[in-house]
């Protein structure tokens, strides 16, 4: 499907690509093959596009096209790379531009990964490193701003494609939980009122109190987000690698590790959540 945007060349709108598609040419490969039907004025370009395309695709740079693409023909970029697609989302201590990351959840070849602060919350550099493509929902504005803020990073390490626009161009309009009601999904009950505002309340409730319950209730509800936008991709790139509901079976438990957090400290109970792979410090790589 990647192989049919042919928007993203120079000349190229509306109106010559249905002349394009009315004789015939519908991807970089009819272009290559047809160069005497292409049309007089755009030829040149077409013919350099389809190539540099086709070079790109065998290299398989996935950000070459997240950076050419237009917005209208992004969601081709999921349908050939889904599964090499890593999908975000962040919790943080506020809306204010300074409010600190306080959580991060991460779907990574097939799993989820969750980064906290306070605990291990740099390990997500780590497995950035590792990512082939990560997606996010309105993430260009938000997640990513507040990713390099954090780390003291210039730009990510892989490329990042937001959903939030190819979703518009699909008539998915809204927010994420407004995409879930047009698309008829329903979330596990417990996650079903909560939202950022909650969020933040969740969290001061675990630093202040040590409420465990409040910390896994707000890693589920990151989670939940996280696996939304997978069952996002999967519907704007036309396929079905996931049921929702085995989606949903990879959230965290949803009841809390019972009566600790009112016993014990708060590093005694990070070093219990963890175990022996706990990270005893952060590393140098964000400021104090």
């Amino acid at each position: 499907m990647i192989t049919e945007s042919l928007r993203h060349c120079a000349g190229i709108g509306a109106v010559k690509l249905a002349q394009l598609r009315a004789a015939g040419i519908r991807s970089w490969d009819d272009v290559i093959e047809n160069e005497a039907r292409l049309l007089p004025g755009v030829r040149d370009n077409l013919l350099a596009e389809a190539r540099r395309s086709m070079t790109a695709l065998e290299q398989k740079n996935i950000a070459y096209f997240v950076d050419a693409l237009c917005p209208e023909d992004k969601w081709r970029i999921l349908a050939e790379f889904f599964d090499q697609t890593s999908y975000f989302d962040i919790e943080t201590s506020g809306l204010e531009m300074d409010a600190t990351i306080t959580v991060i959840v991460c779907w990574h070849q097939g799993r989820l990964h969750t980064f906290v602060e306070h605990e291990n919350l740099d390990e997500f550099l780590d497995l950035l490193d590792d990512v082939s493509l990560l997606a996010s929902f309105n993430g260009s504005t938000f997640d990513v701003p507040r990713v390099l803020d954090a780390f003291h990073i210039p730009s990510l390490p892989c490329p990042h494609l937001d959903l939030r626009w190819p979703c518009y161009h699909a008539g998915l309009t809204g927010g994420l939980k407004n995409i879930e009601r047009q698309l008829k999904i329903d979330r596990p009950s417990d996650l079903a009122a909560t939202d950022g505002e909650l969020a933040v309340q969740l969290w001061d409730d675990w630093q202040e109190r040590n409420d465990l319950t409040a910390r896994e209730h707000l890693i589920r509800y990151c989670s939940a987000d996280v696996l939304m936008l997978i069952v996002v991709a999967q519907h704007l790139a036309g396929i079905e690698r996931h049921a929702t509901d085995d989606l949903w079976a990879n959230l965290p438990d949803a009841e809390p590790i019972a009566n600790q957090h009112s016993a014990i400290g708060h590093k005694d109970l990070l070093a219990n959540l963890f175990g022996p792979a706990s990270p005893t410090r952060l590393r140098t790589r964000r400021g104090a």
